[in-house]
């Protein structure tokens, strides 16, 4: 008889106590059993970890004393749940509410594709439970470089096969171990977005698949809209796809990434200043694409502190 497939998840936490533990009271809910669950903290100041620790003692939680960040703080658990060797990391941001069914169907994927290094669940809005955030990522060099498939759209059965796609999002991924080990983490320049493109690129240069599982469903609960537009949040998304592009955009890439991007400056002042009365996110994307280029992108460690994916 086949062994079952051993499965660590690793959840990374700041300053969403209440996000956190309705994540874990999801996970400890799915039919498909768990090898461990750890839970990081970057430095939370919200009581966090104490909430975790009282109403999950079986969970390991790792408690910073910094805030290392999205990518590094992702590192932070997936190096704790290696060392005890699982076959496979179930990492999730602590947005996510998981059907209790999904990391069977996950893993059903890994066992019947051992080519795929990784794969990842159909994702939808929490606030549109029938609206997809996405069906596997698309890697297509625009100004914006990835997106998600399906983005906005409502779930009619468009993506229901198990597929290889460019990406998946970093929010809910089930990943071999072995993967890690071969390529190693999640790049820790990336603070907040794009981690998860560019670790999909890289698992698929090491000679795997990232496959989409359409039966594995997942919800993202939303972030606050206002929020999103800020000077902080887009420069910093823009130095991210920049450093993407550096490491692995052909010139033609290039040609296509400028010509969206830099093009797409005036459009987004326009749009944020009729939309939001405030263009200054429309500047952080113009400063972000200077700095990037330039390489005057020390900034990204400095905004650690101000940046909530």
């Amino acid at each position: 008889m086949r062994q079952q497939m051993k499965v660590s998840v690793a959840i990374l936490n700041w300053n969403r106590k209440d996000n956190t533990l309705d994540c874990l009271k999801y996970v400890y809910d799915l039919t498909y059993p768990l090898y461990q669950v750890i839970v990081v903290d970057n430095a939370s100041t919200d009581g966090s970890v104490e909430a975790v620790r009282e109403e999950y003692p079986e969970a390991i939680v790792v408690a910073k004393e910094r805030n290392y960040g999205c990518s590094e703080g992702k590192n932070i658990g997936i190096r704790k749940a290696l060392e005890a060797n699982p076959d496979a990391i179930y990492y999730m941001d602590n947005d996510i509410v998981v059907d209790k069914d999904s990391l069977a169907e996950l893993v059903k994927v890994l066992e019947q594709n051992p080519e795929a290094g990784s794969v990842g669940p159909k994702m939808f809005d929490y606030s549109k439970p029938d609206t997809l955030l996405t069906a596997g990522g698309i890697i297509d060099f625009t100004q914006n470089v990835s997106r998600g498939r399906g983005d906005g759209e409502k779930d009619v059965g468009q993506y229901d096969h198990v597929e290889a796609v460019d990406y998946i999002w970093g929010g809910a991924i089930l990943v071999r171990s072995e993967v890690f080990k071969k390529i190693g983490l999640f790049d820790p320049y990336y603070v907040v977005w794009f981690e998860d493109s560019d670790f999909s690129t890289r698992i698929r240069r090491a000679g795997y698949k990232v496959l989409f599982c359409p039966y594995a469903k997942v919800w993202h609960r939303p972030h606050d809209t206002k929020a999103q537009v800020s000077f902080h949040k887009k420069y910093i998304a823009t130095l991210n796809a920049i450093h993407f592009m550096k490491k692995y955009a052909t010139a033609a890439n290039w040609a296509k990434f400028l010509f969206y991007a830099i093009g797409g400056v005036p459009v987004a002042f326009i749009r944020d200043m009729i939309l939001y009365g405030n263009p200054m996110r429309a500047m952080g994307k113009m400063m972000g694409i200077i700095h990037g280029l330039l390489g005057r992108d020390q900034a990204v460690r400095k905004m650690i502190p101000v940046v909530d994916e």
